[in-house]
């Protein structure tokens, strides 16, 4: 092969890589991973989106530049003896020829408009040898993240201290592909070469390598044109098959599973913020049933109670309608019509009498049921607040942790719940709700009652509820016969009367039963729906925390079917 090239389906498969990289970061980002995860997966990305180098070591005057300049094509790689000894060169595409230096670092920077530049990057080292101990750590720098080490030796001095001792700490801390370069080969005969050639492959083997590839090459000879000769199409031809497709394919593999093993680790904290989340939810939940669960049953002892009032009221009406019929009747109509003329009691009179006794009574007969039977409503609404602040503790305060998922969402949510804890608290205390104060139409002086809060006050409130829908109703009673005595009886009209009574008492049951249900279930959805308010903003973090779950588990399970495309291409 006359030149260096990466073939299509590799360049394929480091796009797919680095779009699987940069779509995982930025889950990683949005949604808080730890830092650390963070920060490695930026150094991936970077990783993953770098060109394949090859990091060329060896002595100083090993010929390294020229043999660059050589395996390339193109005068890319300085040879002058300066940079060589104070400088790392690292090679790069750039559409215009341009050189930076960075001092500090003592790195030199060339782009070169090289078209095999695109996919890879060569780093040419100070020498081994160099009096510039830094230069040899600067090149360990570069060799963990390389794909070959190309170690470079000049023909009759293959037996450098500082190359070997470089080569044991890449080799045995790093296990990279190397391999060994010849050069001036042009300066020897083909039988000393390959002499050298043996004892170099003698120096691999005495190191821990069995079958050293070891290329015989010349630079010079390669600029000549002698392209038999200088050794550079055999090696062009083993870096194409089995650096930039071999290494290439197990370099990949590596970056996908290091992504794999990422993924499972944002997975990991995922899953921990999940159940963090689930356990709010479960907590709110059950407030939410309690809640419904007492108003149901403050709902049936409402019922109770009315059915109980409905009773006595139908009882105090038929006793009323008896008597009022036996009043009307002919000869008690008549006597009374008789009396009056002697200054006795009237039939107006007579009916004015009736009518207060039956007020009075159903008054007193209702009072005395809801006296007995307020206690169960008032112990339900209780109850309900008290079951609502015991879940509530059970929200626990989360430790914020900078290596956990969501920690912003953590310190907000421990924020949000103390608050609630204390708004709910000195709602349940001052809030004008517990005393009905939105139902009873005649605001109740509480000043007598030993009230220390909201929750002292439903028992007071109930009752409140309860007498003023009676009085509104006895009240109505009162009118409604107050009309019928006005007109005076006659005996042609008794049973009309009689009817028109009985329909007004009918009538007035229902208004009784109607404003008892609607006014204390009322009272009670208040209380309910005023307590729900002081969990809107949990809900709304909740229920945008779920939103984030959600989206997380499409982008996680788009990911993870990415990961598992690129194990079956490679």
């Amino acid at each position: 092969m006359n030149a260096i090239a990466v073939n299509q389906y590799i360049r394929e498969l480091k796009i797919s890589l680095r779009s699987i990289c940069t779509s995982l970061l930025e889950i990683a980002n949005r949604f808080g991973a730890n830092q650390e995860t963070i920060e490695i997966l930026k150094a991936q990305t970077e990783h993953i989106q770098e060109n394949f180098m090859f990091v060329i070591v060896g002595e100083v005057n090993a010929g390294k530049s020229s043999f660059v300049n050589a395996l390339l094509g193109a005068n890319i790689c300085s040879t002058s003896h300066e940079i060589c000894t104070m400088e790392v060169q690292k090679i790069v595409y750039g559409i215009t020829e341009n050189l930076t230096r960075d001092y500090h670092k003592r790195l030199a920077q060339k782009e070169y408009p090289a078209e095999i530049l695109k996919e890879i990057t060569i780093v040419d080292t100070p020498g081994t040898n160099s009096r510039e101990i830094e230069h040899q750590v600067i090149t360990e720098k570069f060799i963990p993240h390389c794909n070959l080490v190309v170690f470079v030796f000049q023909m009759d001095n293959i037996h450098v201290q500082s190359a070997w001792e470089l080569f044991r700490k890449i080799k045995g801390k790093w296990s990279k592909k190397i391999i060994f370069i010849l050069t001036k080969s042009d300066r020897y005969s083909k039988e000393e070469a390959q002499a050298y050639k043996t004892s170099l492959a003698r120096y691999a083997h005495d190191e821990g390598v069995d079958s050293p590839l070891i290329f015989i090459t010349s630079s010079q000879m390669e600029n000549q044109e002698k392209k038999q000769e200088s050794g550079f199409g055999e090696l062009r031809e083993y870096i194409n098959t089995h650096i930039l497709v071999n290494a290439a394919k197990d370099k990949i593999q590596d970056d996908t599973k290091t992504l794999s093993l990422l993924k499972e680790s944002i997975e990991q904290e995922f899953n921990h913020r999940k159940s963090r989340y689930n356990a709010d939810l479960t907590v709110r939940t059950k407030i939410k049933n309690v809640m419904q669960a007492k108003e149901d049953l403050a709902n049936a002892n409402i019922q109770t109670l009315l059915n109980k009032c409905l009773q006595t009221y139908n009882a105090n009406s038929e006793s009323t309608l008896a008597t009022l019929k036996e009043g009307v009747g002919f000869f008690n109509l008549t006597f009374k019509s008789i009396k009056s003329i002697f200054g006795g009691e009237t039939t107006k009179d007579w009916l004015e009498k009736l009518k207060n006794e039956h007020v009075a009574k159903l008054n007193k007969d209702i009072n005395e049921i809801l006296e007995t039977g307020v206690d169960s409503i008032k112990s339900d609404i209780q109850y309900m607040v008290i079951g609502v602040k015991n879940e509530l503790d059970n929200l626990k305060e989360i430790p914020k942790s900078a290596k956990e998922m969501f920690g912003e969402i953590d310190t907000k949510r421990n924020e949000m719940v103390y608050r609630l804890r204390y708004n709910l608290t000195d709602f349940i205390d001052k809030s004008p709700i517990f005393k009905g104060e939105n139902i009873i139409k005649n605001k109740i002086d509480y000043s007598g009652v030993n009230i220390a809060g909201g929750m002292a006050a439903i028992g007071t409130a109930v009752v409140a509820i309860s007498t003023a829908a009676v009085a509104d109703i006895t009240g109505g009673i009162l009118t409604a016969l107050s009309l019928l005595a006005a007109g005076g009886i006659a005996q042609t009209q008794k049973g009309k009367f009689i009817k028109q009574a009985s329909e007004a008492l009918d009538s007035n049951r229902e208004k009784l039963s109607k404003e008892l249900d609607q006014n204390l279930k009322s009272y009670i959805g208040d209380i309910r729906k005023h307590i729900n308010e002081q969990f809107a903003e949990l809900d709304h973090h909740l229920a945008s925390e779920a939103i984030q779950i959600e989206e997380y588990s499409v982008l996680s399970t788009k990911i993870y079917q990415e990961i598992n495309q690129m194990y079956s291409k490679i």
